[in-house]
């Protein structure tokens, strides 16, 4: 899986990752179309956000189908 398809899941705009793990959204783009390298740092910040992102989506989903099921029962 790649970069964008990560942030996708995360459901953040490159605008908004940027501005959560402190790289420029330029050098997120470029990245993304594997024209550049992210630093270890810089990708070590991404990640953490990416991760945090989609477990705090998941939960949300998880809630909506726990809520969904109690309530078609």
């Amino acid at each position: 899986m790649n970069l964008r398809e990560l942030r996708r899941m995360a459901d953040l705009t490159q605008w908004e990752l940027a501005q959560r793990c402190g790289v420029s959204r330029m050098r997120l783009s470029l990245a993304e179309c594997r024209q550049l390298a992210l630093r270890p740092e810089e990708e070590s910040a991404v990640r953490n956000v990416l991760l945090d992102a989609i477990k705090t989506r998941e939960t949300k989903i998880r809630g909506i189908l726990s809520d969904t099921q109690s309530v078609a029962v």
